[in-house]
Formats: structure tokens, C-alpha cells, sequence
């Protein structure tokens, strides 16, 4: 995102960063990697000089240029052995657009460095289609470049006309699928690459492996970001753990112990305490080992526990059981590996994911249960029962189905005054990604899990299915994340709950994507309509920029975000494949959409900071779009009934509040909310200017509420 200069205002008397972190910049040593640190104009050309002086690597890059796609309806499978390469000379005759168009550094498109993931479903979606990438380098001298390169689907690629990849084949991403020696003579090359697009992803990703190892490249990107602090980060500031490559912190699980010390549980099936995490500038952490040998365990809880010598146990969700660990000795390490509650079930899939555990008021244990990728009827399949399901443990180990429907939710989280909740990813049956609450007997939509209903219990026992009858109607979610706009695989959810020390959104929820990398904020409210009582709200972008995939999020103690990544098999853009980072408030108080809230005749929005009046009075300042979605077993769906809603008046209720008067809102319906021309009363527009308001029913008027 293309932040505004001037888009955060500090607030009177407070320094960019706190105390605290200026007090550790003033201690930060002259040299990185042993290199001196010199800061030139920009923060562009101080980070290519550093990365080549600590990389010796003498290499400029050209930015990426693409061409495509060319649609092949019908044919084989394997679209990239029957799609002709560049240079045969016809080829540019069956373009629309015959023309090589420039990326331009936006997430979706490379990143700002040319080396992130490349997401082109998001830039030309389709299905049975290629499209071609290249890029030039200029090499001031001979030398042989490692690079790595993944894709999803099949490639081909060239240097100077040379197939160095040769891969017709379907594949999920990985950005290590190829790693190639590129052969360099002084001069200019070109590199050209032939991307498939079969189903479901498509992307590319090259990138050069090259000598700055993860501690240079963590104090190199906060010495950076405390040199140049722009857009979002002069307000929120990422401190990156330069966590060893070798310790595969794959985050699958993310929380606290008592005294503070985040314990991580990693898709590989380790759990670690991570000394060490809140040092600045960052330092490579302690990884103490708590616990090994566990089957990928996607979430951890620590919960009290008399037995153990401190206190405490930890809870994870493997993919066949709850598993509660017991350090009894007090050495900080493991004795005890014990089931607490292994009632779901699993066929083998290697889908078949357990997302959890969240603990409710009561001591409950909230799991959601991924669906099998079976690639039967539709993509997801429930091979047995309980898949696609959530479920509640008891703190006597008894499992209860509560809901069903589920496709991907890979959050869950419970919300005192709301209960469960949980984020799905978009697919079959799943329009786009979302945020639902789960309901007792609920049903979220996928019919893969609605046969197995006589099997699991529950509420849902008593509402069997039969393949045929119509479905349950399905339970509305409280947010659509619309898809590429905002991510495109909804993560963990956390509660602002540090009290304002993490800025001006205390009370507001924060929603990870793993595939963009990025940080999402949510506000959700229940309203009063004719038919009932509804959860709905916004989502607003937040914070881009983390190394990989956000997979995990939790607040610490000190009011900073702790951001657990992983990428592996789910792709991400981010130059890491995992790791852990902070997200600090530096003290900049961002001009934002704090709030958006439904009204009867429009939305009501609040702002973190007092508003220039003529900009925001003026209807030409805000703009509303709305759509909806298709329900049905294809993957996805594109945004459909599209309109736009006139803005009939603005008027100020306060100097931080306006109040929209909308034509014809539509329940049902996203709308999306911008407000470009909105100025702060030091003339500053908004650093993220647009909303998304998940409107599922117009709330009635407050007088007819009381009556």
C-alpha cells in the first residue's frame, strides 16, 4: 500500500518511539553483520547498499514485466505441455493484450523488492491458462547467483534463452521447488518464465539466495524503519526475531506462559519457550525445547494446573486428539503427554487439520476440524464424521459437536459477550474468506459435512440430513474479508486487550492472512432488526510488511502484537518461511476509520482524530459500493449485483464522528466504504481510506427498537 507522507500525527509530547525503544535505537552498534550502517537519502537506496555490502553480491535488478494470460479451454490436463512458448511468432496474435505490462510492487504483484510471492489469480483470475514473466539483471561482473523458485502450477523458465525448468506438472507453492546456479557473465540477462494455471492457486515466486542471514536482515530492517518511519510504519513499528533458519519455527500455535515467555508449538511438531523476545533491537532469541514428537499441532493454550511444578500446563490440538503437556519437575521442559480428549476423528487425509484450543468462561476447549481434500464432487470432503465440525471439550474431556459446515477455519476464538467464533477460507461452498460466530446447531455452509450429522451428536444429531433434502439455511457471517482486497486466507484472531498501550483500538479484534502476510482489524456490533438480533461490522486494513504468512497472533504483556509465520504448503509473500515477529505502537496515533457502524438510513463513522469539517461534511469526500456473493460448490465466487449507493449527505455528529445518509442499503450485502476525500484538521488524508461493512440486515430505527 502506498502510505500518505504525513498519514499518522503524533500526538502531543510523545517521540516517535517510546522511551524505551529510543533508548535501545541510541544503544544500537554502529555496524550490521559487521558492516558500517550508512544512511543515505531514501530508504530504498540505503537498503540496496547495505544488502549488497553484506552480501558482496554485485547484481542489479530490473523490475518484473507480464504478459497473459492466454486462456486453453478443453485439452489435456496439463496445460503447460500444450501452450506454445513466447517465441513462437503467432502467439501474440491471440492476446487481447498483446503488450508485456509493467508489476507494480503492490503485495499482489511482487512486493516492493521484486522477490515476493507474485499472486497471479490475482492478477489476471482464470483457470486453464498461462501467462509468461520477465525480468532483466545486470551483473558488474562474472559470478554464479543461487536463486529459488517455486510456482503453483506448472513452469518453464529461461536465462538468456536457456530452459533451465522444464516442470508440466500441478502443484501447491513452494518457493524451494527449484534452486538453481545462475551462471553470470558481466552484463545484462534476461530471465523468462511460463506459468500454468490448472485449479485453485496460481502464483510464482524467484528469488535470490544470497549471504544476509536472518540476524542482518532483522536489524536491518528495524534500523530502517526507525531511519525512515513511513506510513504505517511510523505508527506501528515490526521487530523481527532473527530466529536461526535451522530451527523451522513454523508458528502453528501461539501463547503465553504465566511470567510472560511465548511458548510456540511449530507444524513440525516441536513446542518451544522463546526466551529472549522482547529485546530491542531485536536479538536472536533462546528456543528452549518444552516438547517434541507431536503430529502437527496447529494451536496451543497454556492453562493453570495444580499438578505441574509451576503452575501451569500447555494444551494443543494434534490432528487425532487434545493434548495436554506437564513440565513436573520444574526444569521447563515436558515429563507428561497426556490425552485430554481424543473423540474426533480422522481417516488419514492429510487435510484433515485441528485448529485450537480456545478456552470459554467455563473451562471449554473451542477446536474446529479442517475438512479431507478428497477431490470428489467438490475440492473438500468429510471422510468421516466430525470433519468440517466445531466441537466443544468439557473440562471433564467430553466432546460435543456444536456446529457444522465448516470448510478451512483455521481460527478460533472466543469473545466474552459474543461466545465462539472462527475465521473459514475461501473454496467450495466458501464465497470468500470470513469471520462467523458458532452457534449452537449452526451450519456454515459446506455440505460435505451434513451426511455425517446422525453420527456426531450433538445439537446436530437431532437435525439429521439426507443427501437430497434441501440444505440448513446457512448461518450468516458477522465479516466477509473480500477477497485480494483483504487477503485471501483469514488466520488467528486477537482481542486488543492492553488497554490502549497498542493505540487507539483497544476492544477491537485483529485478524491475521496468511497468504498476503498481513495484519487485518475488525469491529463487529450486534444490531436490532425486524427479524432478530444480528453480529455484524467492518474490517479495515491494518498492517502489511511481515516476513512470511501470518498464521498465529496474541498480545503480550507489554501491549505489543506477537505475529507467529509459516508458509510451507499454503505460500505466502514474505522473503521467510517462518519465523516470529513484534508489532509495536511507536506513539503515532494513525488518522484511520476507528469505527464503522450501521444505521438505518446509512453508517455512522468514527475517526481516531479530529476531521478538517468542510472535507468530511462534503458527499463527494465519501463513496459506497455494495455487492454480494454466489452460493455454491465452486471455488470461490466473484463479487456479483454490484451498484453503487449515492452518498445523499455527510454531517458531522462530533469533531471525530460523521454520519452517512446512503440510498437504498442492502441487507445481505459488503459495502464497501471509501472516503478519499476526507482530511484531518492538519490536511492529512486517511492512511487507509477504505472500509468494508458486512451489512446482513439494516438495523431499525430506535424508536421502533423500544416499541
Amino acid at each position: 500500500m502506498t502510505a500518505p507522507r504525513r498519514a499518522c500525527a503524533l500526538a502531543a509530547g510523545v517521540a516517535l518511539a517510546s522511551a524505551a525503544g529510543a533508548r535501545a535505537a541510541a544503544q544500537e552498534p554502529p555496524t550490521i553483520a559487521g558492516r558500517p550502517y550508512v544512511k543515505l537519502e531514501t530508504r530504498a537506496q540505503t537498503e540496496k547498499a547495505m544488502r549488497a555490502r553484506i552480501s558482496e553480491v554485485a547484481v542489479e535488478w530490473e523490475p518484473w514485466w507480464w504478459l497473459g494470460p492466454l486462456e486453453l479451454p478443453g485439452g489435456s490436463k496439463r496445460i503447460s505441455q500444450l501452450v506454445p512458448d513466447l517465441e513462437t511468432a503467432a502467439l501474440a496474435g491471440r492476446f487481447d493484450d498483446p503488450r508485456w505490462r509493467a508489476l507494480d510492487g503492490s503485495p499482489a504483484q511482487g512486493g516492493g523488492d521484486g522477490f515476493a510471492l507474485i499472486d497471479l489469480k490475482a492478477l489476471a483470475p482464470g483457470e486453464r491458462c498461462v501467462a509468461w514473466l520477465r525480468r532483466a539483471l545486470v551483473a558488474a561482473q562474472p559470478s554464479k547467483l543461487r536463486v529459488k523458485v517455486g510456482s503453483d502450477d506448472g513452469l518453464r523458465l529461461w536465462l538468456d534463452g536457456r530452459l533451465l525448468v522444464d516442470a508440466p506438472v500441478e502443484r501447491g507453492f513452494e518457493p524451494e521447488q527449484h534452486v538453481l546456479v545462475l551462471e553470470l557473465a558481466r552484463g545484462r540477462h534476461e530471465l523468462l518464465a511460463k506459468v500454468a494455471q490448472d485449479a485453485g492457486g496460481w502464483a510464482f515466486q524467484l528469488a535470490p539466495d544470497v549471504g544476509i542471514d536472518r540476524a542482518a536482515a532483522a536489524l536491518l530492517d528495524w534500523r530502517l524503519q526507525l531511519d525512515f518511519p513511513e506510513g504505517e510504519a511510523r505508527c506501528y513499528r515490526i521487530a523481527t526475531l532473527p530466529v536461526p533458519e535451522s530451527a523451522a519455527l513454523e508458528v502453528g500455535g501461539l501463547d503465553l506462559l504465566p511470567d510472560g515467555t511465548p511458548v510456540v508449538c511449530t507444524r513440525r511438531g516441536d513446542v518451544f519457550l522463546v526466551e529472549g523476545a522482547f529485546d530491542l533491537p531485536p536479538r536472536e532469541p533462546r528456543l528452549r525445547l518444552f516438547a517434541s514428537g507431536l503430529h502437527e499441532p496447529l494451536g496451543v493454550a497454556v492453562r493453570p494446573d495444580p499438578r505441574a511444578a509451576a503452575g501451569f500446563c500447555v494444551l494443543l490440538a494434534q490432528r487425532g486428539e487434545l493434548t495436554r503437556l506437564l513440565d513436573l519437575d520444574g526444569d521447563r521442559a515436558a515429563d507428561l503427554h497426556e490425552t485430554a480428549c481424543d473423540a474426533w476423528r480422522i481417516s488419514g487425509n492429510y487435510h484433515e487439520y485441528a485448529f485450537g484450543p480456545r478456552f470459554d468462561a467455563d473451562g471449554g476447549a473451542w477446536i474446529t476440524l479442517n475438512l479431507g481434500h478428497t477431490g470428489g464432487e467438490t475440492v473438500m470432503g468429510a471422510g468421516v464424521a466430525t470433519r468440517g465440525c466445531a466441537v466443544r471439550v468439557a473440562p471433564d474431556g467430553r466432546m460435543e459437536v456444536v456446529a457444522d459446515g465448516l470448510r478451512s477455519p483455521d481460527g478460533v476464538h472466543w469473545l466474552a459477550g459474543l461466545g465462539a467464533m472462527y475465521t473459514d477460507n475461501q473454496g467450495d461452498y466458501v464465497a470468500t474468506n470470513k469471520l462467523s460466530l458458532l452457534l449452537p446447531g449452526s451450519f456454515h455452509g459446506h455440505q460435505a459435512s451434513l451426511p455425517r450429522r446422525a453420527e456426531s451428536g450433538g445439537p446436530l444429531a437431532r437435525a439429521p440430513w439426507t443427501k437430497g433434502d434441501p440444505p440448513p439455511a446457512v448461518q450468516p457471517p458477522a465479516i466477509w474479508f473480500p477477497y485480494g482486497k483483504m487477503g485471501q486466507s483469514a488466520s488467528d484472531v486477537a482481542l486488543d486487550d492492553t488497554g490502549g498501550r497498542f493505540g487507539p483500538f483497544a476492544g477491537q479484534l485483529f485478524v491475521g492472512d496468511q497468504t498476503h502476510g498481513t495484519v487485518m482489524r475488525v469491529v463487529l456490533e450486534r444490531v436490532r432488526a425486524a427479524d432478530g438480533e444480528f453480529v455484524q461490522g467492518a474490517c479495515f486494513p491494518f498492517r502489511e510488511g511481515f516476513k512470511s504468512g501470518v498464521h498465529r497472533l496474541r498480545f503480550a504483556r507489554d501491549g505489543s502484537l506477537l505475529v507467529g509465520l509459516t508458509d510451507r504448503g499454503w505460500g505466502s509473500l514474505g522473503s521467510w518461511r517462518d519465523g516470529l515477529e513484534r508489532l509495536l505502537f511507536t506513539g503515532a496515533t494513525p488518522f484511520e476509520m476507528l469505527a464503522v457502524h450501521a444505521a438505518p438510513d446509512g453508517f455512522d463513522v468514527e475517526l481516531t482524530q479530529e476531521f478538517d469539517r468542510a472535507s468530511a461534511e462534503d458527499p463527494a469526500s465519501w463513496r459506497v459500493t455494495s455487492w454480494t456473493y454466489k452460493y455454491h460448490p465452486e471455488y470461490g465466487s466473484p463479487e456479483i449485483e454490484t451498484g453503487a449507493q449515492r452518498v445523499a449527505a455527510a454531517r458531522a455528529t462530533g469533531p471525530r464522528s460523521v454520519h452517512l445518509v446512503v440510498d437504498e442499503l442492502r441487507a445481505g450485502f459488503v459495502h464497501e466504504i471509501a472516503a478519499a476525500g476526507v482530511r484531518s484538521t492538519a490536511g492529512d488524508p486517511l492512511l487507509h481510506a477504505t472500509a468494508w461493512y458486512t451489512l446482513q440486515r439494516v438495523p431499525v430505527a430506535e424508536q421502533a427498537a423500544r416499541e
